[in-house]
């Protein structure tokens, strides 16, 4: 079974239903990992686990909607190594189908990286952060699981999320009406975009994994 997690709706409400593929939803960040332990005691088969979402682009060329495949995560001090043959293969889906597709280092948060922060990520070299990848590719490897990392950019170097830190959401919407506008729209092409490239990507996979 190809196991694809997201955390919010609209990171998910764009993938069609295939045969073999199994849609998860899982809490933002660290928690994601333990979320997809409370399922596997329940009986979920992974041949191969697709982390995706929105993320955060450290690019100054990134736009919202291109597509990220991360070749290595850097997540609490550590690189983890994402197969050149998985991300290979599933360029060569989205390139077909004519993506803007990137690829390099993502760097795995803890919390969402305002403009500030994602101008000093992008120093390390890094061209994407989320809050997911890290903890779900540890939980792989751990697993012995198949594993890419499959993002959409929703906000370019420069944009401004109308919430970050660890300040509530709901708080940061409210403050900033027009910013969160912003983010619906946003949001609504990243998605569009998700359902697309994941779904092309695990076309390409569902051959070459257990």
């Amino acid at each position: 079974m190809i196991v694809v997690t997201g955390c919010f709706r609209r990171e998910t409400r764009w993938l069609e239903p295939r045969p073999g593929l199994r849609v998860v939803r899982t809490p933002m960040g660290e928690a994601s990992a333990a979320d997809l332990d409370a399922r596997v005691e329940k009986g979920l088969d992974l041949s191969l686990l697709v982390s995706t979402g929105f993320c955060g682009g450290l690019d100054a060329g990134m736009k919202t909607g291109d597509v990220f495949l991360a070749r290595a995560i850097l997540h609490r001090g550590e690189t983890l190594s994402v197969p050149d043959a998985l991300v290979d293969r599933a360029r060569g889906a989205l390139d077909a189908l004519e993506f803007v597709v990137w690829t390099g280092t993502c760097v795995s948060a803890n919390a969402v990286a305002d403009a500030g922060e994602k101008r000093r990520l992008a120093k390390t070299g890094a061209r994407s952060v989320d809050l997911e990848s890290g903890p779900l590719a540890r939980w792989a490897a751990a697993h012995r699981v198949p594993f890419i990392s499959c993002r959409v950019v929703l906000d370019p170097l420069e944009a401004e999320m109308p919430f970050s830190g660890d300040r509530p959401l709901w708080r940061g919407l409210l403050r900033r009406p027009g910013a969160a506008l912003d983010l619906a729209r946003r949001s609504a092409v990243a998605g569009r975009e998700i359902g697309r490239a994941v779904g092309a990507v695990a076309d390409a996979l569902r051959e070459g994994v257990r």
